[in-house]
């Protein structure tokens, strides 16, 4: 786990306390190691780490991360290595996420942002 954090605005909000996390989850370089080389994922769980869910999609680098208090949702950007060159570039593909933090359940729906 790379970071952890607390939703406290959220928290205050809705009464519902969670905890983001980026973390490496597996080896995507294939060098027999999974650290800081590998591709970062993004997590989501209650603040006693019960429903731990995976938000990004795998072989997918997480960019960054944004809460909107007022919509009390997640925002996230991914990029996905679709030209299999083993790097990210500008001929990969962004992907643009969102997933209500105070649903039952956590679902991430993709948008794709005004041009």
């Amino acid at each position: 786990i790379q970071t952890a954090t607390y939703l406290n605005t959220i928290a205050e909000r809705t009464k519902k306390q969670l905890l983001v996390y980026t973390l490496v989850d597996s080896d995507t370089n294939q060098d027999g190691k999974i650290d800081a080389n590998d591709i970062r994922s993004l997590y989501i769980s209650d603040i006693s780490g019960t429903n731990f869910t995976k938000l990004s999609q795998d072989m997918q680098e997480l960019i960054d991360w944004n809460i909107v208090e007022v919509q009390n949702r997640i925002y996230f950007r991914t990029i996905e290595d679709i030209n299999k060159n083993g790097a990210f570039d500008k001929n990969d593909m962004v992907h643009y996420q969102f997933c209500n933090l105070i649903a039952d359940e956590w679902v991430v729906e993709s948008y794709e942002p005004v041009n």
